[in-house]
């Protein structure tokens, strides 16, 4: 098998994965609602970690990080974690899972810009022919 095969496979694998986690999380959050959703899935994600950690470090928390460390790793948690996906899983139970992954899919584009904006980046002809080829390949399948 060919690396260029392998990577067509792990982004058909990819897109099913997203597939199947979006319309589930739609159903349960139709079902229990966003908020419980997103705390259940929080809630088994911190015991896996834990255990996780407890089997690769001998410990459940990573407790030799410091101050600074657990300031971003709380903020970055808080901001992606509980709000993003808080807010997303509440687009899938509002809008669908298929309207709602359109719009997130927009995402890469409007960092592009805002990146751009902001900070001065810059992308280059390809790059921006990439990911307006990316578009407009999502643009034709909805």
């Amino acid at each position: 098998m060919t690396a260029q095969t392998v990577g067509q496979l792990a982004a058909l694998a990819t897109a099913i994965c997203w597939t199947v986690t979006s319309l589930s999380f739609e159903a349960a959050g139709k079902r229990v609602g966003s908020l419980q959703v997103n705390l259940i899935r929080l809630a088994l994600a911190l015991g896996m970690f834990s255990v996780y950690l407890a089997v690769r470090r001998g410990y459940v928390l990573p407790i030799d990080a410091g101050a600074h460390v657990w300031i971003w790793l709380s903020l970055s948690g808080l901001v992606g974690f509980v709000l993003g996906d808080l807010f997303l899983f509440q687009a899938f139970v509002d809008l669908g899972a298929r309207r709602a992954m359109l719009i997130y899919s927009s995402v890469p584009p409007m960092t592009a810009l805002i990146g751009w904006a902001v900070l001065g980046e810059t992308l280059a002809g390809l790059q921006l022919l990439a990911m307006g080829a990316t578009v407009a390949g999502i643009v034709l399948v909805t």
